[in-house]
């Protein structure tokens, strides 16, 4: 596993020039399957993934494809956080997820048939 720096310092792999990023704001992975994963070096101001229309303050996340990540108020391209990876190895983010949306069933029942299995006959359901 690989790992870059992010932050104020001058020091860091990626240089972040921002008065609520952290010297060493966050740390940056590359996994052995090649997924990019963020982590939070317990700053003061915070770590946030934007995904599915929110912004979330993280501890820990892998990249997606179509993520945004922020540090502190400063939004960074993803291209800028792959980059640091160019030419070492294969460097890939995951595909999209979507939350499930809960679909209410309908208020009308469909009234199927009924198959008898000994007669091979359709039988309508007795009214009760």
């Amino acid at each position: 596993m690989m790992e870059k720096t992010c932050g104020r310092d001058a020091g860091c792999d990626l240089a972040v020039e921002h008065e609520t990023v952290s010297r060493i704001h966050a740390r940056i992975s590359l996994a052995d399957d090649g997924i990019v994963w963020v982590h939070d070096n317990d700053s003061s101001n915070g770590t946030f993934l934007h995904r599915c229309e929110k912004w979330i303050r993280i501890g820990k996340a892998s990249l997606c494809i179509g993520d945004g990540i922020r540090f502190g108020e400063r939004e960074v391209p993803l291209e800028d956080i792959t980059a640091l990876f160019s030419g070492e190895t294969r460097v890939r983010l995951r595909a999209r997820r979507f939350p499930f949306q809960v679909r209410t069933a309908p208020t009308e029942q469909l009234n199927k048939p009924r198959r008898n299995p000994a007669t091979g006959r359709v039988e309508e359901k007795p009214l009760a």
